[in-house]
């Protein structure tokens, strides 16, 4: 019978957690106040002007711009962006975009097959299908102007009905204003509710007594308390 592995050693276990970077230790009140004199002192102060201990309390530079980004332990170059404004260029067309991605899938079955066959040959099938990524990320960021344009005409026609519906509304708050006016210039004694439909009651005891007089304005007041508000 084989011996039980061994049990492993210490070192060889890992944390739970990754431990925080080692710089966190520099930044400590007495450094932080050398920091501060030093900038009051001499407000151009750079990195390599400072002492080593608190070289971490300034930012670094940032990178030079050469179009390159590091992922997953990969050194990718960014493309330049497809030129807008030449007019001999073709316009985006769905049909790339969707042979592309029925090649994606054919590579990819691809793919499984020789992992599953031979795995020694998953590298050509595997470069194969960056290429085809990348080939419909090309084809996808040529609709973005196509997109900006149809998100603009959105909101633009979003806008203009906005300004209809408030315009219509201005209109029939006018019509009420005026049929309120004329009742009130004629004396007349309305209700309110019936100015919507434009239908008002016939003129009801306007007398030339004063009493007449008295009810006859005492209701425009009440019209126009309704229709425009309290002034209170």
């Amino acid at each position: 019978m084989a011996d039980p592995p061994p049990p492993p050693s210490s070192a060889a276990i890992s944390a739970a957690f990754p431990a925080p970077p080692p710089f966190y230790k520099s930044f400590t009140p007495a450094n932080l106040a050398r920091l501060s004199d030093l900038q009051q002192s001499n407000p151009s102060i750079t990195i390599s002007e400072l002492p080593l201990e608190l070289h971490n309390l300034l930012p670094p530079p940032p990178p030079l711009p050469n179009n390159q980004y590091r992922i997953f332990g990969e050194t990718h170059e960014t493309p330049a962006p497809p030129s807008t404004d030449d007019p001999s260029k073709d316009p985006p067309n769905p049909r790339r975009l969707l042979q592309t991605t029925r090649r994606l899938l054919l590579t990819f079955l691809s793919l499984t097959n020789s992992l599953a066959t031979d795995p020694e040959t998953w590298a050509p099938k595997w470069d194969e299908m960056r290429a085809l990524f990348s080939e419909a990320n090309a084809i996808i960021n040529e609709y973005r102007p196509h997109q900006a344009r149809e998100t603009l005409i959105h909101m633009m026609e979003e806008q203009v009905e906005r300004c209809k519906t408030e315009t219509k509304g201005c209109r029939e708050a006018c019509e009420r204003v005026k049929q309120v006016v004329d009742g009130v210039e004629r004396g007349e004694g309305f209700r309110v509710s019936d100015v919507g439909n434009q239908e008002s009651e016939r003129p009801t005891n306007t007398g030339k007594d004063g009493g007449s007089m008295l009810d006859a304005e005492k209701r425009m007041w009440d019209i126009i308390v309704e229709e425009v508000g309290s002034f209170r």
